[in-house]
């Protein structure tokens, strides 16, 4: 008998996997799906197993609906191809690049009809826009770019998982007002703003902008060369706003910290280093869905049992996809902390026994870094084409002391919003680890072979992948079905009726002929 927790769980994945399938499903195929669950649970009411599967089906087309609409949901359809009078406010921070901004813009009015969607603009870099800006322009609303072929990235679909429904390019621009956000937003973003031109300040490139990419997920500073020295080495993630840097960080800085505080101290530091990572990144949205893996991640590591942080995965996994079907489909970063999550959870606790020589620390970082490299890599091959051969070692030799740079980078960061001097002591320590990490990075990425590239990886390959690590993890319950399937013809033939020994040898001298 299944208990309610089971049920639950049930019911949560069952709820993602619809969202999952809706993407390739019609109308009819989910009415008919519905009728046929509907028909298992009042036929089979009785039968709890019967019960449980129709109601998990029903709820698994509930979740098919839910991304089968919001893909049709695009209410900025009637104005592409036209020149319209356009209003909105920028409703997240301006993505700054070396030569372009981009701004999204919400709260629409579009010539006398107020629109539920945004657009992203794309305008020069100078002059300078801020979140909580009204602006009134005049621009041609353009459909954005979709794939022209099976597996090209959708531009369309990227934006669409943000809510934007439509591109703008260099429009003529008035600001009407300012200062007309979320005034909580506007003050975590111009903290960080403050908090970014203070390490400018004091740190040389390219430590600073690489601080800041550790701190805050920012790397439009990072130096081309060395960010193509992260993708060979596969280092990205430590400077990428996703679960997945946050996940390794976390564990990481938990491994360390055990060495000196008890575990339920070492787990609320935890907890404050990730909430310090949202409040300066501005908590935007990505950033917290990243954050709350982060925090499953390290209650997984603390709690030790893997039964009680199942539910508490599926139903966050359902939440977030149910207010957001798109992310499941269309967010990399989304994608892969789900991913590292599971590798922490699922696989770390089997791989810790071969590496038990260990000393503890080394053991904690190398297991947390291989578990979720494993669980990540056809993921990052399907869409990168590159598979880096050195990630292991290199995320190990780095993990060592990234904790350590984050820790008095931020110090740093914060003594210098008070006094420059105050912060040379913290700075001159993160500036060591920051030479040592990007002296890794470098080394590792010379090393012949250090990544290959392979574009002809295909899905089919990432379901056999996960095909054979499911089965690895569930190895010895695939051993117990196994061999009771086995034993089955055997145990019909053992429960079929015997003959006394007395009659088989009446039996048989019976059919010996007589002379």
């Amino acid at each position: 008998m299944l208990s309610k927790s089971k049920i639950f769980l049930i019911l949560c994945l069952g709820f993602i996997a619809g969202v999952w399938l809706g993407k390739y499903a019609n109308l009819e195929i989910m009415a008919l799906l519905a009728m046929f669950f509907v028909v298992i649970a009042t036929l089979g009411w009785q039968s709890k197993l019967a019960k449980l599967a129709g109601f998990a089906g029903i709820v698994l087309v509930l979740g098919m609906g839910r991304i089968y609409f919001s893909l049709d949901e695009n209410k900025l359809v009637p104005f592409y191809g036209q020149t319209l009078n356009v209003q909105g406010l920028i409703t997240e921070e301006p993505d700054v690049r070396s030569d372009k901004t981009y701004l999204t813009l919400g709260r629409l009015k579009i010539e006398s009809e107020e629109v539920d969607s945004k657009i992203l603009l794309t305008v020069p870099k100078f002059p300078e826009y801020k979140y909580g800006n009204v602006l009134k322009l005049t621009a041609k609303i353009q459909e954005p770019r979709d794939a022209e072929t099976k597996g090209e990235f959708s531009y369309k679909n990227y934006l669409s998982k943000s809510g934007i429904e439509a591109v703008v390019y260099y429009p003529k621009i008035e600001v009407l007002a300012e200062n007309q956000g979320n005034v909580v937003k506007a003050s975590l973003l111009a903290l960080k703003q403050r908090f970014i031109r203070a390490i400018s300040e004091i740190l040389p490139e390219p430590h600073n902008s690489f601080l800041a990419g550790l701190l805050v997920g920012l790397r439009r500073g990072i130096p081309q060369d060395l960010l193509e020295n992260f993708n060979i080495t596969g280092t990205t993630h430590i400077i990428a706003l996703s679960g997945f840097n946050i996940t390794i960080i976390a564990r990481a800085v938990d491994g360390v910290l055990l060495n000196w505080f008890r575990r339920r101290i070492s787990f609320a530091l935890s907890l404050i280093c990730i909430a310090s990572f949202v409040i300066m990144t501005g908590a935007s949205a990505s950033v917290v869905r990243a954050a709350i893996m982060g925090i499953l991640a390290m209650l997984a590591l603390n709690i030790g049992r893997v039964k009680a942080i199942n539910n508490a995965m599926a139903f966050t996994g359902a939440v977030m996809v149910g207010l957001n079907p798109k992310i499941l489909h269309f967010d990399l970063g989304f994608q892969l902390s789900f991913l590292a999550l599971m590798g922490l959870v699922y696989l770390a606790p089997k791989l810790e026994p071969y590496f038990l020589r260990l000393w503890k620390w080394l053991r904690e970082i190398l297991v947390a870094t291989l578990s979720a490299q494993i669980f990540v890599i056809p993921v990052l091959l399907l869409n990168f084409d590159r598979l880096s051969l050195v990630a292991p070692l290199t995320n190990v030799l780095i993990l060592l002391v990234i904790p350590f740079a984050m820790l008095f980078g931020f110090l740093g960061g914060l003594a210098g919003l008070v006094w420059k001097a105050l912060a040379l002591p913290f700075v001159w320590v993160a500036w060591a680890m920051l030479e040592y990490i990007i002296w890794i990075v470098e080394w590792t990425a010379k090393i012949p072979f250090a990544s290959i590239n392979y574009e002809s990886f295909a899905v089919w390959m990432l379901i056999l992948y996960y095909a054979v690590l499911i089965a690895f993890l569930n190895r010895r319950f695939l051993q117990e079905l196994w061999i009771r399937l086995l034993r089955r013809p055997f145990g019909l033939l053992a429960n079929a009726p015997t003959v006394p020994v007395s009659a088989r040898s009446e039996t048989t001298k019976q059919s010996i002929p007589e002379d």
